[in-house]
């Protein structure tokens, strides 16, 4: 989320699976271990090999670095199922990322890296399920903002142990300066560099100071992660072609782009794709009961245009996916849809839902309502393939909406639902500024209710995250709040409950 988008509305019309484990690590003041200081993680699982992760923090960091690694299926390391060894070198800062295979599907796993005879912390990972999995649970998460608070939503995703994945939508870190968008002087979060990130070695130094957060680490140590980027670990309202805030002083924008996609991917548990440019966009499949596509709708978009520029907003050539990526999305949701897969999840960062009147002026040009094109062609592909089941899970906005998603010039009936082909589940910020900080804010999302009806709950005060839990029967998304994040806490709260029902399309209070 933008901060010029924070006001973009002022002119529109405890779950007992949660199991506390108290805040055994957050009270460490910085990790204990001098190599492996920023952690271990997991990520992109299939359903015989995880993506594994961790850094080495030199004494000399000229040389490359020995690293063995180690995955287990008990938790003190004594039953290895694989290992190996691997290279830590300054061509990419000393990170380490291997592709564990020899695995069980539906499986836990642990793991660790040891290196000059210090051991890592010791992570625990697990696979995706095979065919026939009756349940999944996965939370998702975005906006993670260093210097504006606490990752206490980390650290309540940490003492779940009730998750299959943590799915990641985007902001993971944020390029401003410190003090643009959150002043962590008091706090002691000053992200590095303190000035904006622009150069590799700015993107690395500011993925370095996240990973230090104890929270952050333990989230990562103890749960798979799916993660794919927004604007902000490139530049605020990035795009394929730039961004309103790059300007010549910050150099060349296909390098900026380039050197922050290679430090996201150095510092990300994600595996990477062996054809050559920006792709982000992969699926998984969920042991038939899902099919989780994340989409890209960030590196390969163009530009915005302005909200009043309606020739331009209709542009048939306009695209947020790309020609390629979204070719492939088509193929993605067919074929899922033909293979029988219970429910297709789609990962992507920005509002997807119609907000907009037609004939009045986009008021955030930056979501899918800027791209009406592009979303026409999406609504197609569901037409005409005969997508159903489908779940939009959205991040960037810094609030918590759940909305049903009507066709376009559909005769939607908020009562029954009719018209709706999908629903959306948005989740709220990490730590960044909430979207309705303000009570005007919080005023002008009450017209939003009156005027979109099928927008079914909206929440713009807190962080948090969400719980999705699937069936074949049903999709349930509980949305958890936590009270603040000036403070270090587990403390959090349910805060609302909608539920899908399988053929619906529609959500309900659960």
């Amino acid at each position: 989320m933008a901060i010029s988008r924070r006001d973009f509305l002022l002119t529109t019309a405890a779950s007992a699976a949660v199991i506390p484990l108290g805040l055994r690590a957050q009270t460490a003041a910085a990790p204990a271990s001098r190599l492996f200081r920023h952690g271990v993680a997991s990520g992109d699982p299939l359903t015989d090999r995880v993506m594994l992760w961790t850094r080495v923090s030199p004494a000399a960091p000229g040389a490359a670095v020995p690293v063995r690694w180690r995955i287990a299926d008990d938790e003190p390391l004594t039953r290895v199922v694989a290992s190996g060894t691997a290279s830590a070198s300054a061509a990419r800062d000393f990170t380490v990322k291997v592709d564990a295979g020899s695995l069980r599907a539906g499986r836990t796993y642990y793991y660790a890296f040891d290196s000059g005879g210090e051991q890592s912390p010791v992570g625990r990972t697990r696979t995706l399920p095979a065919a026939g999995v009756a349940r999944l649970r996965l939370a998702t998460v975005s906006c993670s903002n260093y210097p504006a608070g606490y990752f206490n939503v980390y650290r309540c995703l940490a003492n779940r142990t009730d998750l299959d994945l943590v799915v990641h939508l985007g902001d993971y870190i944020y390029e401003f300066a410190n003090g643009v968008y959150g002043d962590g002087a008091g706090s002691g979060r000053v992200p590095m560099p303190a000035g904006e990130a622009v150069t590799l070695t700015d993107y690395r130094q500011r993925y370095a100071t996240y990973r230090t957060d104890i929270d952050l680490q333990d989230a990562h140590r103890l749960h798979p992660f799916v993660a794919v980027w927004d604007d902000h670990e490139i530049a605020n309202d990035a795009s394929a072609t730039g961004a309103p805030g790059h300007t010549a002083k910050h150099g060349n924008w296909v390098t900026r782009r380039a050197e922050a996609y290679q430090a996201y991917l150095e510092w990300l548990p994600i595996r990477e794709s062996p054809q050559p440019g920006i792709r982000l966009y992969r699926s998984f499949r969920l042991g038939g009961l899902a099919d989780l596509v994340m989409l890209d709708t960030r590196g390969m978009r163009d530009p915005q245009v302005p909200g009043t520029d309606f020739d331009a907003l209709i542009d048939q050539r306009r695209s947020l996916l790309g020609a390629e990526q979204e070719a492939w999305l088509r193929t993605q949701l067919r074929d899922s849809q033909r293979a029988g897969i219970g429910w297709r999840l789609l990962g992507q960062q920005i509002l997807f839902a119609p907000l907009t009147v037609a004939g009045v002026a986009v008021q955030n040009t930056d979501v899918w309502d800027g791209y009406p094109a592009a979303r026409r062609r999406v609504f197609d592909m569901i037409a005409g393939d005969k997508i159903s089941e489908l779940a939009i899970l959205t991040g960037d906005i810094h609030s918590s909406w759940a909305m049903d998603v009507p066709a376009p010039e559909a005769r939607y009936s908020a009562r029954t639902g009719a018209g709706s082909v999908a629903v959306e589940l948005v989740t709220p910020a990490v730590s960044s500024p909430p979207l309705f900080a303000s009570a005007a804010l919080r005023e002008r999302s009450t017209l939003l209710k009156l005027a979109a009806s099928h927008l079914k709950y909206l929440e713009g005060d807190s962080r948090g995250y969400i719980v999705v839990d699937i069936t074949r029967q049903r999709l349930q998304a509980d949305w958890y709040h936590v009270p603040g994040v000036a403070e270090r806490s587990a403390a959090e709260q349910k805060a609302a409950s909608y539920v899908c029902e399988h053929g619906s399309s529609r959500l309900a209070p659960a």
